[in-house]
């Protein structure tokens, strides 16, 4: 079962994890909660001059909703576990693998003396190694100093190996919704499906766009994904002057998680 919330606003974000929204209606389960923050790191980190801010507010809200979990599940007792991935871009030189593991707690870990301890030394840490992070992500204030990130990629090839089985997954996707790159000979494109949104953005020109893109299947190549997963998409913005491609981003996001 996979449950999609499209969002523009992170604003709605931060109010939709406090509440009964169609991603968390799984929350009360007494299944062990999985929250993944997916983090966009190109160039959308200077298109928006708080966008540092506005995604720091959504990973602390997002962990006071596992926060939430842990608790009703009896600290002692937790299997919950909460991430942030960080989507790959070429030429940047953010150590990875260290950032995400310090930004990983999975009290399957611990045993029950241990878990409330290390649920707090990590609470304690987050905000600080968040602000480390964002500030080694900027590559620099133009967007050709950003190569952007290959967000289909991690799907097509990690993300399953995000997916915890026996669990309840909610997956939150911070990203201005675009699939491109700098280098634009990048991505895949089979008929009217693609790896990049430019390439799809194309065939979307006309007023009844929706209508074209279903009756020509054009939409981003699929991935198969392990069920039990529910997505928010949150950040979409327009980068030209369509005042309709945030929209479109949205139908394309919906339609590619869904296939």
């Amino acid at each position: 079962m996979k449950q999609i919330l499209i969002i523009i606003s992170v604003g709605i974000l931060l109010s939709s994890c406090g509440s009964k929204s169609t991603a968390s209606k799984t929350d009360t389960s007494n299944d062990p909660q999985n929250y993944v923050i997916l983090l966009d790191l190109s160039d959308r980190l200077i298109n928006n001059l708080n966008q540092t801010d506005i995604d720091t507010s959504a990973v602390r809200a997002v962990f006071e909703k596992f926060e939430t979990a842990v608790r009703m599940h009896f600290v002692v007792k937790s299997r919950d576990k909460f991430s942030i991935r960080i989507i790959p871009q070429k030429d940047s030189n953010l150590p990875i693998n260290v950032f995400e593991n310090s930004l990983t707690i999975d009290l399957g870990n611990y045993n029950a003396s241990e878990k409330l301890i290390k649920l707090n030394e990590f609470k304690d840490k987050l905000a600080r190694n968040i602000k480390m992070l964002y500030q080694q992500a900027h590559l620099g204030n133009k967007s050709s100093d950003y190569f952007g990130v290959d967000i289909w990629q991690y799907f097509n090839e990690q993300i399953n190996t995000d997916i915890k089985d026996g669990c309840s997954n909610h997956f939150i996707v911070l990203t201005d919704g675009y699939f491109d790159f700098e280098n634009k000979s990048r991505g895949l494109n089979s008929g009217n499906q693609s790896t990049g949104s430019r390439y799809l953005m194309a065939r979307l020109k006309e007023l009844n766009w929706k209508e074209t893109a279903e009756r020509n299947k054009i939409g981003i190549i699929p991935v198969k994904l392990k069920p039990n997963v529910s997505f928010i998409v949150a950040g979409i913005q327009a980068k030209t002057d369509d005042i309709l491609e945030s929209s479109k981003l949205s139908y394309l996001w919906t339609k590619w998680l869904i296939e």
